[in-house]
């Protein structure tokens, strides 16, 4: 049996397949015996459950027994189960990393509620409703109790589907108010570039994400070719799109680029390093503490929306994978842009029983011009202190 396989004496059977990526998977089981005709005879046992067993599935047979007696479906742990999962998502290529340590931040809260040992079956919709007060009463927002529940969730239909559990416990979700965009007006914006200053690397820099609606770590990824800059896939998005750049913004995205690779900061530090520079800007500027770097990627939405711009094509621009994402930018009161963007509008007009903003360009929003790069402002910037 080509299974059969005979290590330091002893003989394992070894199930092998591959999964839906392609990637062959293991699964060797001990057949406790130094015997080749023994070892053929417990092998073929395991055969039978060899479709139960790529499930992933455990079975406990006679000659894993102290006493012996039947072959009887394993009690599979909450954490035996979880690792699995967790191991599964590593090798899909669409699952970031970042997404995998929410789902272990997730699980370990499910563990310290629960307890790592439970075994997997035993767990009710009764404990899921536990769980959900456990979070809350760490303090947690409905946001973040949704974002861990949804996760335990989503843990809870993998083991479904692969026959691990008979039901699915019940996980309820907190209702939770859709938020609106946080963006920059144009006077706070102008302020912030004042602060940075306009020829500055920074004011440059915060100028670009404005101007593009990039994610903080996109120009990261992204390559240039000729005007357009394409962005792969594996942002949050998982959208590949491109966004066309004028002659300027192009210098800048190569100024970022030349930075990211001179400025002596480690990979993850070099977005971090931007967004707390900005921040400061905004605080040096006394702006609301709710707006971020973040702000200026929805700057760029809001804009587009009042520019009267196709939600479908802000949709593209942005890289959104649902149109329901873009639509929040809908919910905004266009008196209240109109008060905010007055570098773009000036009038509004009735569009399919709709009131859409006409663009009309009253002044140029900033002055950014070429300069001489200084990289001695790489890390601290005196005009940002």
């Amino acid at each position: 049996m080509k299974n059969i396989r005979k290590r330091r004496n002893k003989y394992y059977h070894r199930t092998r397949w591959y999964d839906e990526f392609n990637v062959q998977q293991e699964k060797e089981i001990p057949l406790y015996t130094a015997s080749k005709t023994e070892a053929y005879k417990r092998g073929s046992m395991v055969e039978r459950y060899r479709s139960d067993i790529i499930k992933g599935l455990g079975f406990d047979f006679p000659w894993q027994k102290k006493y012996g007696g039947r072959i009887t479906l394993k009690e599979v742990s909450l954490s035996e189960a979880v690792d699995n999962w967790i191991e599964r998502r590593k090798k899909r290529p669409d699952i970031r990393p970042k997404t995998i340590e929410i789902n272990l931040n997730s699980i370990n809260h499910l563990y310290r509620c629960l307890g790592k040992n439970i075994p997997l079956k035993s767990i009710t919709t009764n404990q899921m409703d536990d769980f959900n007060d456990y979070l809350l009463n760490k303090g947690f927002s409905n946001t973040t109790v949704n974002i861990h529940s949804r996760t335990v969730k989503t843990f809870f239909r993998y083991c479904f589907e692969r026959c691990m559990i008979d039901n699915l416990p019940k996980i309820d979700q907190i209702k939770v108010e859709d938020s609106l965009p946080i963006y920059i007006t144009d006077n706070e914006y102008q302020s912030v570039i004042d602060t940075a200053g306009p020829d500055s690397f920074y004011g440059r820099v915060f100028h670009f994400y404005r101007e593009t609606g990039l994610r903080l770590r996109e120009p990261f990824i992204a390559t240039l070719d000729g005007n357009w800059l394409d962005i792969p896939n594996t942002s949050k998005g998982k959208r590949p799109r491109a966004i066309e750049l004028n002659k300027s913004l192009v210098g800048v995205f190569n100024e970022l680029r030349r930075w990211a690779n001179e400025c002596g900061l480690v990979e993850r530090s070099k977005g971090v390093h931007l967004s707390k520079m900005f921040k400061k800007a905004l605080r040096k500027c006394g702006i609301d503490e709710s707006k971020h770097f973040h702000s200026l990627r929805h700057t760029y939405a809001v804009r587009r929306r009042v520019m009267g711009f196709p939600l479908a094509a802000i949709q593209l621009e942005m890289g959104h994978r649902s149109i329901a994402t873009t639509e929040i930018y809908t919910k905004l009161e266009l008196k209240r842009l109109r008060h905010d963007f007055p570098t773009l509008v000036s009038s509004f007009s009735d569009n399919h029983n709709k009131e859409v903003l006409k663009p009309k360009y009253a002044k140029r929003d900033t002055d950014l011009r070429d300069t001489s790069i200084n990289y001695g402002m790489f890390i601290e910037d005196d005009v940002m202190n």
